[in-house]
């Protein structure tokens, strides 16, 4: 916040948001002024969370979901109301897709972005390629908000033995990026590896570890 001088009286600026002048000599002065940094402290709460949060702010509603922006609407689909089964799908490069039920298809291109919903459990993302172009991202977590965070999150993607429709340079039965961004965040672990505690005979149906896989996080 900073205060600036002027012939009538004092602007009060918060965060490059200014009010005019107030008289100092009116006894509202200091209501009026900590009323004014207040709301404009709220607005700045509000905005930043938005920013941060911006999809938990989301109502769902058929195959969109709208996010309050501050009077302005963003507009993130159902990516699984997208497409059938059978067809390439192509996510536009204007376009937001928000995966929050299972999504079937032959093959995935990603142009704009496909997001994963990080607090929807059981979702499966079936492909028989996907491929993120130029300008495309791949979000599944965040920093924030990893994958297994909230109980029975996984991110789940099934390529499919065969695609009906190859890609002309990779064929099928891949996950690549081609320009685009691919971004993936999962739960930190207490540890990522151990050791076996007793020997595997052949045939055997378990594993014996030196520490217990649930102590690990796993």
């Amino acid at each position: 916040g900073s205060s600036h001088g002027t012939s009538q009286g004092l602007e009060h600026c918060f965060n490059s948001t200014c009010f005019p002048p107030v008289m100092p000599s009116s006894h509202h002065w200091s209501l009026l002024m900590w009323t004014r940094l207040l709301a404009a402290l709220f607005a700045s709460v509000v905005l930043n969370d938005h920013l941060v949060h911006g999809i938990s702010l989301a109502s769902r509603s058929g195959s969109k979901l709208t996010v309050s922006d501050m009077g302005s609407d963003t507009v993130w689909k159902n990516a699984s109301a997208q497409c059938s089964e059978e067809e390439v799908c192509v996510c536009p490069p204007d376009e937001r897709w928000l995966l929050s039920s299972n999504m079937t298809v032959d093959g995935l291109k990603i142009r704009g972005m496909l997001k994963w919903d990080e607090e929807m459990a059981g979702v499966v993302l079936r492909v028989g390629w996907l491929l993120v172009e130029e300008g495309g991202v791949l979000q599944i977590g965040s920093s924030r908000s990893p994958i297994g965070k909230h109980p029975g999150v996984k991110a789940t993607i099934d390529i499919k033995r065969q695609a009906i429709n190859r890609h002309p340079i990779w064929g099928d039965r891949f996950l690549n990026g081609d320009g685009g961004t691919i971004k993936m965040f999962g739960k930190p672990l207490d540890r990522t590896w151990t050791l076996l505690s007793r020997t595997v005979a052949e045939g055997t149906h378990e594993l014996f570890l030196k520490h217990d896989p649930s102590d690990m996080g796993w």
